[in-house]
């Protein structure tokens, strides 16, 4: 079972539309913590360490996000059940990767991170590092 079933008639979190209405979710199903949206592929996560950028990334998650997206989207986690509190888009150098983005990685020593893109059309791949400038 996917998800949150399909339990009622009305739009339900999570729901397979698919599904007969009436199917509940399955019982271990605890729901999203963050929706990305339709078309927005997350692709590579990582949970950021480094103090550069002026500690304002540490401990927040990076996500690659291929397809529609092709930028890295900033989550911050939170509350009680660490669900993402704010989202964070359009930040400069985050953004119009081309070709697009699959994965990242930080770099324990000094914070810079690298992203991995593949150009769909010709199958080759490229890795862009990314580092403040001041």
């Amino acid at each position: 079972m996917l998800s949150g079933g399909n339990p009622t008639v009305g739009t339900d979190p999570g729901q397979v539309k698919e599904y007969p209405i009436g199917t509940l979710p399955d019982r271990n199903w605890k729901g999203s913590a963050f929706d990305f949206g339709e078309h927005f592929s997350p692709n590579g996560i990582i949970e950021y360490h480094s103090n550069l950028f002026g500690s304002e990334l540490q401990g927040k998650l990076l996500v690659i996000r291929y397809s529609a997206g092709k930028d890295i989207i900033v989550l911050t986690p939170g509350g009680e059940n660490l669900d993402i509190v704010n989202s964070q888009t359009g930040i400069t150098g985050f953004t119009g990767f081309n070709p697009s983005p699959l994965d990242l990685v930080e770099n324990p020593t000094n914070g810079y991170l690298y992203v991995a893109h593949l150009n769909e059309g010709t199958g080759m791949g490229k890795i862009t590092l990314l580092r403040p400038l001041n």
